[in-house]
């Protein structure tokens, strides 16, 4: 590209035009603008893309909130209402972003929403999982493993303080190398706190698990009688101590597979002495009520130490409603047990934040519903409903979605940015009137719509155009039958081959379509081309071009019509169709069957595109490169062939080297 402070204003838009084209033409059949992703997804960058001024002031409460729990650990309940496509799941997004949980202190737990109200405590005891073995389960460094093996040295250390817990806790009778250097009586005193002060895990192995575990559950848990939750602490503090026989599965694997209920081959009830699972009643409850209290500020500050903070984590719950669907739950009595859910996790948890989604008229459906004790603790709170954007903002939108769009490309990212008016290929009001008095969602749907015809209608080099057109009929393919995509053949045929009859004659030895007009038979429509030699009066023929649809072999009788008592070598009929067929007659010299697939019909209406632009390229001079285009999608498809049958025809009977005999039968 040209350098910009080498560009006049003008000349920087044009190139900036052109660059926009080429980069929304993509490969495949697919146009891709600006604002084609128009939901957030968990799986799309939202930084590049995200408006910081839409929507701050709600997600400000919301990390508010998330720091209010922490502190005063209160749990607390946000209803986020909205218009759909306001921008509700954009905002849950935003938390998402691991450097937002990292600087707020929170746990993102979250996951797809095809799933009943029954499956609630299942459902939401697998995205904690998952959440807090992020990024991978079976690797060092995700917040589970971490928080037990805080949990882990900080048991030592209290060990460490009580010479006759520790000697009771101390693994003894090993056996090999490491048996040999601390002896059978068990690790010494000095050995262990030096491993310990290193937070080397290598001290675990001196320690005997089924005691150490005990002393772990006694000290640490908040109700140290719960068995699902001694259980459950246990299967995690296998995690410092990884089953080195076990060529299987893994240890660390083995402990998300009982989480996650999955069965075993007896494994656990080896390991730990006794089985148990998550299958009995409030089960799964307790198992969550364990990993939230691992993280609560309680048990955070007695795992502190000077200098080794343990911080502690507020569990930001979500719930959207699924993106194509009404709403999360179809009945009055589904959202009841929801929120019976979710009463339960406020009353019970110090440290959780649930944040859950709703469409403004359901809110105002299910409020006064809600039972007292819920709707005062989500309150209908106006600073949690998403307002439709500003005109500035939605200006700012257009901006961010562009420049953001230009992102991997520097140079056209400055180029853009020198523009007195970014807005390009509208205005700045054009831009409002587009976007404004809509959703977040709306707006970006209609810029979408409005930039992709824009570019179309861009004259920038017929191959590209053609492409882009060719791109946009692909994807209309892809919604409809071969029949009802090549409906309007006979119509597309008509509208392209019509004003173009000079350059096909140049292209086919001068025989010139003289006309090109509707006709029938029966309830059969055609179109009726007209063929003839610029000089000879009487060298001329006449081809009728009909479309069968799903049935054909009804439609022939028709076709004869248009021959009876006609010359043979004047008369000819051309049977086109979507898919292969095979019509039954007798006449192989006048009736011709042949394809036109989807894949022929896009690329003659993508020609009829560059036809339809035929002074922009004529002002640009590049009216020839646009004819060889068009003229490659009409010879590649039977329209070459029938055009040279017509020009074969009239050529012989100039000649008299076919008679020009009628029809008689």
């Amino acid at each position: 590209m040209i350098p910009p402070d080498v560009l006049s204003p003008e000349l920087r838009r044009l190139s900036l035009l052109r660059a926009f084209k080429l980069r929304t033409l993509r490969p495949g059949g697919e146009n891709h603008s600006p604002f084609t992703d128009r939901v957030a997804t968990a799986h799309g960058d939202i930084s590049r893309s995200d408006l910081s001024g839409l929507h701050a002031e709600v997600r400000d409460h919301i990390a508010q909130l998330v720091h209010a729990v922490r502190d005063h650990q209160r749990s607390q309940v946000v209803l986020l209402a909205g218009e759909a496509g306001a921008g509700k799941s954009h905002i849950l997004l935003h938390f998402a972003r691991a450097e937002m949980a990292a600087e707020h202190g929170y746990v993102f737990v979250g996951g797809a929403n095809h799933w009943s109200v029954d499956e609630f405590q299942p459902c939401l005891l697998d995205w904690m999982i998952q959440a807090l073995t992020a990024p991978a389960p079976s690797a060092d460094g995700h917040l589970l493993l971490d928080r037990v093996r805080a949990i882990g040295f900080r048991a030592v250390g209290q060990l460490l303080e009580n010479r006759t817990a520790l000697k009771r806790c101390t693994a003894r009778r090993r056996r090999g190398l490491l048996g040999r250097i601390i002896g059978r009586r068990g690790a010494g005193y000095e050995t262990v706190e030096k491993l310990t002060a290193a937070r080397d895990p290598a001290v675990f192995r001196l320690l005997d698990f089924a005691r150490f575990s005990d002393e772990v559950c006694t000290r640490f848990l908040a109700d140290s009688g719960n068995l699902v939750h001694r259980y459950a602490l246990r299967v995690l503090l296998t995690y410092l101590f990884p089953d080195e026989t076990d060529a299987g599965v893994g240890t660390r694997e083995r402990v998300l597979h009982w989480f996650r209920r999955k069965t075993d081959d007896g494994y656990w009830a080896r390991r730990l002495g006794v089985a148990d699972d998550l299958t009995r009643r409030y089960a799964v409850a307790d198992a969550i009520k364990l990993l939230v209290h691992l993280f609560s500020p309680d048990l955070s500050k007695r795992l502190s130490a000077d200098g080794d903070e343990c911080r502690p984590l507020v569990f930001l719950l979500v719930f959207d409603q699924a993106e194509g669907r009404a709403e999360l739950f179809d009945t009055l009595e589904d959202w009841n047990h929801f929120f019976a859910h979710l009463a339960e996790l406020y009353n019970t948890l110090p440290n959780v934040l649930v944040l859950f989604t709703m469409t403004l008229g359901l809110r105002n459906e299910l409020h006064p519903k809600m039972e007292r004790q819920f709707k005062d603790r989500i309150r209908k709170d106006e600073r949690f409903v998403l307002r439709q954007p500003s005109a500035e903002e939605v200006r700012d939108l257009y901006r961010t979605r562009l420049d953001g769009w230009l992102a991997d490309d520097p140079v056209l990212q400055g180029v853009y940015r020198e523009l007195d008016d970014p807005y390009l290929p509208f205005g700045a009001e054009r831009v409002v009137e587009l976007g404004g008095l809509r959703p977040v969602r709306g707006a970006l749907e209609a810029f979408d719509e409005a930039f992709h015809a824009a570019m179309k209608l861009t004259v920038i080099e017929p191959g590209y155009d053609f492409e882009f057109v060719l791109n946009e009929q692909t994807a209309a393919v892809e919604g409809q039958t071969e029949y009802e995509y090549t409906e309007a053949h006979l119509d597309t045929v008509r509208k392209l081959v019509g004003p173009l009859v000079d350059q096909l004659a140049a292209e086919y030895g001068g025989v010139r379509l003289n006309s090109i007009t509707e006709d029938s038979a029966g309830d059969l429509p055609a179109l009726r081309l007209d063929f003839a030699d610029p000089v000879a009066s009487g060298a001329w023929v006449r081809v009728y071009l009909v479309r069968f649809g799903y049935t054909f072999n009804s439609h022939v009788p028709s076709c004869r019509e248009f021959l009876a008592r006609r010359s043979k070598a004047r008369y000819s009929v051309w049977m086109v169709r979507a898919k292969p067929f095979k019509p039954q007659h007798d006449r192989p010299d006048q009736m011709f069957g042949r394809l036109v697939p989807p894949e022929a019909e896009a690329r003659l209406r993508a020609a009829l595109h560059l036809l339809d632009k035929r002074s922009g390229y004529e002002a640009k001079g590049t009216w020839p490169a646009a004819w060889k285009v068009i003229h490659a999608a009409v010879a590649n498809c039977y329209l070459g062939e029938l055009f040279d049958h017509a020009r074969d025809r009239v050529t012989a009977i100039k000649s008299g080297a076919i008679p020009d005999e009628p029809d008689v039968s």
